[in-house]
């Protein structure tokens, strides 16, 4: 004769299934978190090399000028205007080697011949820290093959909205292009 006292399968796996499903949805929850903190990190990223490429073009357009790296400056700030400006490092608008797209130091720890920006809080905008690149020492001639090249490093640092993952990343990027040529030759040369 059977015993009253068994019970039936699906009681006995019930703490097993609660188990697995708090292992399971703690995994699910950190992936989610996961992709959005990753997303905003992107998002980020993308309009930060967007400002660079910004930046760049501006600054690229006015070989010579005396405000060409101000110029510059204010383009990659107005390119930024969905992230909190006060999160930019640095901006640099420096003489590039066309080939590598680096500054004249071969990376982005120093450079001689550029214009450094730092976010001011006060003034609300980018303002010159330092300046080593005259404009009159550009080569913006038609045809010269050592037409000169100027390039934007942007440096933000990504707070996330979330917290989680990437609080505090930064984020960089650097664009170069090759400076307008001028049509009269006898103001495109660099003066030495």
């Amino acid at each position: 004769m059977r015993s009253g006292s068994r019970q039936p399968t699906g009681y006995r796996d019930s703490g097993v299934v609660a188990v697995e499903t708090a292992i399971v949805s703690m995994f699910l929850i950190t992936l989610l978190f996961g992709i959005v903190e990753s997303t905003f990190l992107l998002k980020d990223w993308i309009t930060v090399s967007a400002a660079a490429r910004a930046g760049a073009r501006m600054g690229a357009s006015q070989p010579r000028l005396t405000n060409f790296a101000q110029a510059s400056a204010d383009q990659v700030t107005n390119a930024i205007a969905g992230l909190n400006p006060a999160n930019l490092q640095e901006v640099w608008v420096y003489k590039a080697t066309y080939a590598t797209g680096m500054p004249d130091s071969g990376s982005f720890a120093s450079c001689s011949v550029c214009v450094k920006y730092t976010w001011n809080g006060v003034l609300k905008k980018l303002q010159e820290s330092s300046n080593n690149w005259p404009p009159a020492s550009q080569n913006a001639c038609a045809g010269d093959p050592n037409r000169g090249a100027l390039g934007v490093y942007v440096k933000y640092r990504h707070t996330s909205p979330l917290g989680a993952f990437f609080n505090n990343a930064t984020v960089s990027e650097s664009t170069v292009m090759w400076i307008e040529p001028l049509s009269i030759s006898t103001i495109c040369k660099p003066l030495l």
